[in-house]
């Protein structure tokens, strides 16, 4: 029951954990595409940040 529960958790933020994943690298790209524009690197740290903290709050640290 327990490794169902953790996956229902995960099925839960799927989709929000995709997005910002797309978001990263959308970011990423910009960078590539304008290297002196550091900012878009932090966007990219920061939606990066945001799923460890969501895979952290479900209990998928391996995957975090």
């Amino acid at each position: 029951m327990s490794d169902r529960h953790d996956y229902l958790a995960l099925d839960w933020v799927r989709g929000e954990i995709q997005e910002t994943l797309t978001q990263a690298q959308q970011a990423l790209e910009a960078f590539v595409d304008t290297p002196d524009d550091a900012t878009r690197m932090r966007f990219c740290q920061a939606h990066l940040h945001q799923v460890y903290g969501t895979l952290q709050m479900v209990e998928f640290y391996g995957a975090a």
